[in-house]
């Protein structure tokens, strides 16, 4: 008798982890035509958890893949902001991250930050959310250009004098 109880309360725990407990007497109901699981035999509650495991076990590995393919995008998003600040000269070794965190710590990209008031001082993995990355990509890529166009008037001025 105990364990039928344990088994019911570890369904029940189940359809927590699935955000499911608020349809257990539909699901109760749909697999047994009974409005409650203290109206259920061991077997038919053993086959509840295993219905509700292999649930939880889809949603989990759908939850891995989506993370996994975020984490390849977010670093894909800061492979391309250092190659552009690689561009400007500033550059990273696998030893020495101090110039990229240095540059990413001045004033004009702080506004960039998900927390603004807070200056970044980790540098590019400061930028966790793929939104934040593509917008301090954007704003690299404007200050590559303008410094560019820059050089290249300085350069024309000094062949003209």
């Amino acid at each position: 008798m105990e364990a039928i109880k344990q088994k019911r309360q570890y369904f029940h725990q189940l359809l927590i982890r699935l955000g499911e407990v608020r349809h257990k007497s539909i699901i109760v109901e749909s697999e047994f035509g009974v409005s409650s699981t203290s109206d259920l035999k061991e077997k038919q509650v053993d086959q509840l958890i295993r219905s509700a495991e292999s649930r939880l076990n889809r949603q989990s590995s759908q939850l891995k893949q989506s993370r996994s393919k975020e984490q390849k995008q977010l670093k894909n998003w800061r492979n391309k902001c250092l190659l552009v600040l690689n561009e400007r000269g500033i550059v990273a070794t696998p030893k020495d991250w101090s110039a990229v965190n240095e540059e990413l710590s001045k004033k004009q990209y702080q506004w960039v930050m998900p927390d603004n008031g807070i200056i970044n001082r980790k540098g590019l993995f400061a930028f966790r959310r793929l939104d934040d990355l593509k917008v301090l990509f954007k704003q690299l890529c404007a200050i590559r250009d303008n410094e560019k166009k820059a050089a290249v008037k300085i350069k024309k001025l000094t062949l003209q004098n």
